[in-house]
């Protein structure tokens, strides 16, 4: 190809792109053009180009800016290559790419643009490939085209991030797109793409939608935190999705309707805000492995001609029914076990259709089954036991009260539906809380209000004064997993059963759902979530969380206290508010506004659990699912919970539940190994050599799986430049793994890996290479499970608003389960944004949590500059003492650049002979502050610049009628050093 070079400033260069693409071709040269854009920002960019062309910054990634204003920035119809490049476009209406029939390929590239509809457009049969590209505030569409998109990220839009029409068939792999104004990805007119690996947050819409008989497979991906239903399949479309997480969804996780067809297997739903999974409208889906979590309203809710099926699934804790087929609905579930369910376990309506096969139903807070005399039931193997009401087959249609909660699924968000009162007793519901393991303190709190209130009555009713007001609204200030929301629920019922509340909903909220980010927004929120308390109970956890100084502009938090504060007094009778935090925390939260105090009469403490109240949790987990422990298991657990520092950070019930997990999932691999069938015994015993109960990531998996790939990580670990002491340091840390699995295995005494590293140092001194290896080792050596490294900065942990940097931060750790989280400048998140919002902060705290409460599941390693990451540590009292040591990379001494730059010509087929290195020190030693300061990143940017200046030498003698050879061709000169 014809090279040529576009600058700004060199005399011989081209000024603009469109002036080095109308240069003539040689009749008998090279087909295509080679275009170097050199450093800087072009503005008035615009052109089209049929021809084959490479268009590469120089400088690298991000070095060149070409700016636009016209209808396309680049408009493209050839084979056409574009390196590094940030293209924008300024138009209301113009893209900043468009390809038309050609084949496009964008490396590392950046695309900007303000239109509604699209950054990036292909079409017309056109073919592009997206590879680790960003595209910011429009959209990418690809329509009547194909191509591929690979670790791409697409944020800001205003519309939809992907749209995928025409027909287009396009593979959208380990990309993420975040903060969509409209759908993530749109799959519409008989697309069929792949989607694999990629990360969907935060959508104003659905985070993928199929519609328009288009054809979908989503595979290992993650759906967070859309605004409204965040699978979407219709109007004659289908999708396949296996083993996709779907997270926190607006309205309901997985909807398929008007004649869609949705296939799930081993999909994670996680606290829908309505439902788990809906069909209606002729939609059906059909679900294999699915576990469904949490559900605002239903696990399954199947409406008037929808049909679904569920086998081998899990519904668990949905806060109305975990499966409910309304009228004209088909459903049939098998294998699947339906628990924690508030109002019933399974529900057919009159009208519906509903089979049950080897199905368990238990633990739900009213009958189990619940189905009408006009349905078609079907159930065989069906076991329904330990629920709070007997079973309720045959209710008569005219009967409402009996009826299950009708299974709608619109897509736009619906009211939350309160509870009726179940009709329990107060006495019944305080048995119930007896039952409840520990608590001692709380529940005679409880019962202390309980009296008061049923003696006010009787006093009511015998027509005397009630006496004095009591105060309802409480504080439940205690660490986390101590079932401060379930006595909040229980307290609700009781409340309702006394006749104090009309119906004893309880509404849970945080600061998230109370706070707005403009003035006037949080009164308007907050008043909004205590309406919908109304007659009940409205719970704001973490309710610390408001009190704190987030900024030095306006404290929205405040807003809500003082808006929460006017509501209570206004509505004292129609609302019991409780207010739940750690006790030290609670304390600030009632000194910030002189009403709180006297509005929040009482505190009830929940203290930890003891270790044998840990125990007796974790053995009634394993009764729920079919489990027990043996006696030597059983000793096993007490002695971990009494060995377990139980501070503010310890999970309580849910490091119980963790334990119980933990020792299912080892049971079964061991079992799976056994050449006969088990019996129902060993099937449900759970032994010893289950438990997972050490401390420390070291105890997690056991001894090094590979320990040949170990030796030959630690051998690119040594091969690497320099870095003597970050070596030393890690061969320390893997002494003390070792040794500790020794003494562990002797009977002795080990301190737990404690695998956390701070990495200090300049930029290009190798830290992120080095965290690779680390990851990569780790797995190797059994410590991790899968040692991915999952690199993050600033911008990836905090967000926009308030509440939106925890959930930022949790998905991006929620990423690095089993490797490792490398947070790079991590000292930029302990340093006000001047936003006037300290969200950094956030990150911090809620990193230290995590840090905690997955300390067997993630290592972190926070990287940056030696004297900023002092200031970082100190930013949260637990952060320091998290971190296992400090690694310290020193900057390259010359010999070591030299060294880096000889690796890079190696790797890339170029010699350096002797007077070339020498040109290279002395290159070295004149730029020492720039080359200290860089180091790795300057020897890369200083290697690419020599082989653009041999390419234009080598050229120059090829125009002038040299013959070159393979030397020539190889052979880095000390004059393209010092070009």
């Amino acid at each position: 190809m014809l090279r040529l070079v576009v600058s700004q400033t060199s005399p011989r260069a081209y000024r603009t792109v469109l002036d080095a693409l109308r240069a003539p071709l040689p009749p008998f040269g090279p087909a295509g053009r080679q275009i170097v854009i050199e450093p800087g920002q072009y503005p008035n960019t615009g052109f089209r180009t049929p021809g084959d062309v490479v268009l590469t910054a120089a400088g690298g990634p991000g070095s060149v800016t070409l700016d636009g204003a016209a209808d396309a920035t680049v408009e493209l119809t050839g084979n056409v290559t574009l390196q590094g490049l940030i293209v924008r476009n300024w138009s209301a209406e113009g893209l900043a790419l468009d390809v038309m029939e050609g084949s496009v390929l964008a490396e590392q590239c950046e695309f900007v643009a303000r239109s509604e509809t699209a950054a990036v457009r292909v079409w017309r049969g056109g073919r592009l490939a997206l590879r680790g590209c960003r595209v910011r505030d429009a959209g990418v569409v690809y329509s009547g085209a194909s191509g591929i998109m690979e670790s791409t990220d697409v944020a800001g839009t205003v519309g939809n991030a992907v749209a995928l029409r025409m027909g287009s068939s396009v593979t959208v792999r380990s990309c993420r797109v975040d903060g969509a104004g409209g759908h993530g990805i749109w799959v519409t007119e008989g697309s069929k793409p792949l989607i694999e690996q990629c990360t969907i947050s935060d959508p104003a819409a659905a985070a993928i939608l199929v519609d328009d008989r288009a054809d979908a497979a989503v595979r290992n991906t993650a759906l967070h935190g859309s605004r409204q239903c965040s699978l979407v399949v219709r109007d004659n479309a289908s999708a396949l999705a296996e083993d996709c997480l779907v997270k926190d969804a607006g309205v309901d996780a997985a909807w398929v309707t008007a004649g869609g067809r949705l296939t799930g297997r081993r999909l994670r739903v996680e606290s829908p805000h309505r439902h788990g999974i809906v069909a209606d409208e002729d939609g059906t889906g059909t679900f294999e492995d699915c576990a469904l979590l949490d559900a605002g309203e239903h696990g399954v809710a199947v409406g008037e001609r929808g049909r679904v099926t569920v086998v081998r699934g899990r519904v668990e804790r949905a806060e109305q029914g975990g499966i409910a087929v309304g009228a004209g609905g088909h459903g049939t579930v098998e294998g699947t076990t339906i628990t924690g369910s508030k109002i019933i376990g399974a529900g057919a309506d009159p009208g519906s259709d509903l089979t049950l096969r080897d199905c368990t139903v238990v633990e739900t807070g009213g009958p189990g089954l619940c189905t009408s005399t006009t349905a078609r039931v079907h159930m065989d193997g069906v076991t329904s036991e330990r629920n709070a009401a007997p079973d309720k087959l045959g209710y008569e249609e005219e009967d409402p009260a009996e009826s299950t909660a009708e299974a709608t699924a619109e897509a736009s968000p619906a009211a939350p539906r309160a509870p009726e009162p179940d009709g329990a007793t107060a006495d019944g519901l305080l048995a119930e809380l007896d039952a409840m393991i520990g608590l001692a303190a709380v529940k005679q709190e409880i019962r202390k209000l309980t009296n008061l209130q049923k003696v006010a009555e009787r006093r009511r009713l015998a027509g005397l004064p009630p006496g004095p007001v009591i105060g309802r609204h409480m504080i439940f200030a205690g660490p986390p997993g101590t079932g401060k929301t379930t006595v909040a629920r229980l307290y609700g019922r009781i409340l309702a059963a006394l006749g104090v509340v009309e119906k004893g909903q309880v509404i849970e909220v945080t600061r998230a759902d109370l706070v707005a980010r403009v003035i006037g927004g949080t009164a308007l929120k907050t008043t909004e979530a205590f309406d919908r308390a109304r007659g009940g109970v409205l719970f704001v956890d973490e309710a610390y969380t408001l009190s704190r100084m987030a900024d030095t502009g306006h404290n929205f938090g405040l807003e809500a206290i003082d808006t929460l504060v006017k509501l209570m007094d206004d509505h004292r009778d129609e609302v019991v508010v409780i207010a739940a935090g750690y006790p030290a925390e609670m304390r600030e939260f009632l000194a910030v506004n002189p009403g709180l105090s006297s509005r929040f009469s009482r505190t009830v403490d929940f203290e930890h659990y003891s270790p044998a109240e840990l125990l007796q949790i974790t053995e009634s987990q394993a009764e729920k699912n079919g489990y027990r422990f043996s006696a030597d298991a059983r000793d096993a657990v007490l002695a971990h919970f009494a060995s377990v520092k139980r501070d503010t950070g310890f999970g309580n019930g849910r490091a119980a539940r963790r334990v119980f997990e933990a020792a299912v999932e080892r049971q079964a691999q061991r079992l799976a190994d056994l050449p006969d069938l088990p019996s129902g015994d060993e099937l449900s015993l759970l032994l010893p050599e289950d438990l997972d109960v050490g401390t420390g990531l070291a105890a997690r998996f056991g001894e090094a799986r590979d320990a040949g790939q170990a030796a030959g990580v630690l051998a690119r670990l040594a091969a690497m430049t320099g870095l003597d002491e970050v070596k030393r340091e890690i061969g320390d840390l893997l002494d003390l793994l070792a040794s500790a699995r020794r003494r562990r295995a002797a009977g002795l005494e080990a301190e737990p890996f404690t695998g956390h590293l701070v990495f200090a140092g300049p930029p290009g001194t190798g830290k992120t290479t080095v965290a690779r290896l680390y990851g990569e080792l780790l797995a190797a050596l059994g410590v991790l499970a899968q040692g991915q490294v999952v690199e993050a900065a600033r911008v990836d942990l905090v967000g926009q608003y308030v509440g939106h940097t925890a959930r930022k931060t949790a998905d991006v750790f929620d990423r690095a389960r089993g490797g490792v989280l490398f947070i790079d400048e991590a000292y930029t998140l302990s340093r006000p944004a001047g936003t006037g919002h300290d969200f950094g902060q956030e990150a911090i705290d809620t990193l230290v949590k995590l840090m905690e409460d997955h300390r067997d599941e993630v290592i972190v390693i926070a990287a940056g500059y030696t004297a900023e990451m002092d200031g970082f540590l100190s930013a949260n009292p637990g952060l320091a003492s998290r971190f296992a040591r400090t690694l310290t990379f020193r900057p390259y001494a010359v010999d070591g650049l030299v060294s880096i730059f000889l690796g890079k010509a190696e790797a890339a087929d170029y010699l350096v002979p002797d007077p070339t290195r020498a040109a290279l020190a002395e290159h070295f030693e004149a730029g020492a502050d720039r080359f200290r300061n860089g180091n790795g990143r300057e020897v890369d940017k200083l290697f690419r610049a020599a082989v653009t200046a041999h390419a234009r030498r080598t050229e120059r003698l090829a125009e002038e009628g040299a013959e070159l050879t393979t030397e020539q061709l190889a052979t880095l000169l000390p004059e393209d050093i010092t070009a």
